[in-house]
Formats: C-alpha cells, structure tokens, sequence
C-alpha cells in the first residue's frame, strides 16, 4: 500500500497558514504608518545597522535583490529611508534612516510584540522555547534543502 500525504494535516499547512495570517495581521496594525507587511523588516535591518547597503539588507533578510529595490523604493517614497551613493562603490547605494524612520519605531516594535505574544498565547514558558528551537530546525532544514547541501 502506499504512504498517502494527508495534505491537510501536514507541517507545511500550518506554517503557510500562520505566515499569512500573522502577514495580514501585521499589514492591517501598519497601514495607517503606510508600511507594508513587507517592508517592516528592512526597517528592522536597518535600526539594527543603520546604512547598510542594498545587498547587505537582500542578504541578511534572504530575499532577491529586486524584492529589497522594491520594498526601499517604497519606504523612501514614504519618507522612512534614504538612499545615498556608496562613497566607496559609486555603483551601488547604502540605505539611511530618516527621522520619521527612527521615529516609527516604538509603533513598529509594539505591532512586532503584539504579533509574538498572539502567536504564543496558550503556551507554557517550556513550549515558547520548544517551539522557536523547532521553527529555527525547520528554517534551517529547508534553506540547506534549497542550497543541496541536504
């Protein structure tokens, strides 16, 4: 007999299914700062290392150069970043909090807090640990997969 996959009960269900809930979670709690559910990371990024370059934000968030073009583009059109000429590589641009960017912030950490603490509600101090060891396996076995080193 063969192993049927019951899609409906599998791993990747639930994770897809969390992922675009909590997206679209997090879109609605920052629509009136216009931030896309998209672009609060590289913000994120960036208060962690203000004037990173392009590259270094696609790299650090793991996403396609384009996809990092298209989410700076839209947070400068919004006055949260700044672009400015690599002074050692004229080619390439790092990217600058604005004031309004350093400002947001308090909101952005309170959205991001309120989203974890929804996530782990109901769970003890051992299966909050459980879990994130779990997820990191899980992110791990996957990008390993795609890079074939698996």
């Amino acid at each position: 007999m063969k192993y049927m996959i019951d899609l409906n009960d599998n791993v990747g269900k639930y994770v897809s299914f969390t992922w675009r809930n909590m997206i679209s979670f997090m879109a609605r709690k920052m629509e009136p700062l216009h931030i896309g559910a998209g672009q609060y990371a590289y913000l994120f990024s960036l208060y962690f290392k203000d004037g990173q370059s392009q590259q270094a934000l696609s790299d650090r968030l793991l996403v396609d150069k384009a996809a990092t073009v298209r989410a700076i583009k839209k947070l400068e059109a919004a006055g949260y970043v700044e672009r400015r000429p690599d002074e050692q590589d004229k080619r390439s641009f790092r990217i600058f909090l604005t004031k309004k960017g350093k400002a947001v912030r308090p909101e952005l950490e309170a959205i991001v807090k309120e989203v974890q603490e929804i996530l782990l509600e109901g769970m003890s101090p051992e299966e909050k640990v459980l879990i994130k060891r779990l997820m990191q396996q899980m992110a791990h076995n996957i990008i390993q997969a795609n890079r074939g080193s698996l």
